[in-house]
C-alpha cells in the first residue's frame, strides 16, 4: 500500500486481520509501538508483510553485499553514508504538503533516512547498538507555507559488533554533491557514488572502479521511473516468488526489518 504514513498502521492491520499479505511503503508506522503490533499480528495470522527497501537491489549496492559477504574488505569498521541534495529554491518557492508536517510524519527522515538506515542495517548484517542524531528544519518558510518537519539530519552511532557509522542528508542548500556511501574495512575499502560509480580496493592498494552491467528499463520510461526501474524490477520478482510460492530472497525486507527500522527512528526522534 502506498499513502501517506500516518495512515499505514489502520490499513496494514486491516488486511493483515483479515490474512491478506501486504507490500507497504516506507516509513512502516509512526513509531515503534505500532509496528511491533503489526509484527505480532502478522505472526499471529500467518500474513506476508513486504517492506519497500527496494534500494537494496541496486544492481551496484548488491555487489556492494557480495564484497562484504566474501570477506573482501575484512571486519567492518565504518560505514558512511552521506547525501547532499541542492533543493533550496525549490523548497522556498513551492508547497510541500503533508511531506512539511510533523504531526503526519512527513519530514527526510521518514522519506529518505529509513532507506538509510536499512541500508546500513543489510549490508552489517547487524543492529544498531547506540545511536545519537539530530533532525532540523533549514527551509521552514516556502510558497507562503509553515513547515516543521525535517529537511535535514545527522546521525552517528555504532553496531553490536563496534561498526561505527555516519548518515546525513542535506536538502535546503543551493549546491549538492550527490549520494555518496563508503565502507571501510580492515582488508579494504568500497565506495559508491551516486548508484552509478563502485569503486573498490584493498589494503595497500589503490581503489579501482568496479564496472557492474546495469539493467535498463523500457525506453517509454520517463526520466524519474527509469532511475528506480533497476532496483524496483528486481524487488517485485522477490515479492511476487515470496507471496506466490513462498520462496524467500535473503535480501527481501520484511515486517521485520520495518520494526527494526522503527526502532531506530524512534531514538532519533527520541520518542
Amino acid at each position: 500500500m502506498s499513502s501517506i504514513p500516518i495512515y499505514h498502521f489502520e490499513m496494514v492491520k486491516y488486511a493483515l486481520q483479515r490474512g491478506i499479505n501486504v507490500v507497504c511503503e516506507k516509513p512502516f508506522t509512526r513509531d515503534s509501538k505500532e509496528s511491533k503490533e503489526l509484527l505480532q499480528l502478522s505472526k499471529q495470522n500467518n500474513s506476508k508483510v513486504i517492506i519497500d527497501f527496494e534500494w537494496r537491489y541496486f544492481p551496484m549496492r548488491q555487489k556492494i553485499k557480495e564484497l562484504i559477504v566474501n570477506n573482501s574488505i575484512g571486519k567492518l569498521i565504518h560505514l558512511e553514508y552521506h547525501i547532499s541534495s541542492p533543493q533550496y529554491q525549490h523548497l522556498i518557492s513551492n508547497k510541500r504538503g503533508w511531506m512539511g508536517e510533523k504531526r503526519k510524519f512527513g519530514g527526510m527522515l521518514g522519506a529518505l533516512g529509513a532507506h538509510m538506515i536499512d541500508c546500513l542495517r543489510w549490508l552489517t548484517a547487524d543492529e544498531i547498538e547506540n545511536v545519537n542524531g539530530l533532525v532540523y528544519t533549514h527551509v521552514p518558510m516556502g510558497a507562503g507555507e509553515y513547515r516543521d518537519a525535517d529537511d535535514a539530519f545527522f546521525i552517528r552511532g555504532k553496531m553490536k559488533y563496534n561498526t561505527t557509522f555516519s548518515l546525513q542528508l542535506l536538502s535546503g542548500i543551493n549546491h549538492g554533491f550527490g549520494s555518496n556511501l563508503k565502507i571501510f574495512g580492515s582488508k579494504g575499502t568500497i565506495s559508491l557514488s551516486n548508484d552509478k560509480t563502485l569503486l573498490f580496493g584493498k589494503a595497500n592498494e589503490q581503489l579501482e572502479v568496479i564496472n557492474v552491467e546495469q539493467r535498463i528499463g523500457p525506453v517509454h520510461l520517463i526520466d524519474e521511473a527509469n532511475a528506480y526501474y533497476p532496483a524496483f524490477y528486481p524487488f517485485l520478482e522477490r515479492v511476487y516468488d515470496y507471496i506466490v510460492y513462498n520462496r524467500i530472497d535473503e535480501d527481501l525486507p520484511t515486517i521485520f526489518d520495518g520494526h527494526e527500522n522503527q526502532v531506530v527512528i524512534d531514538k532519533i526522534f527520541d520518542v
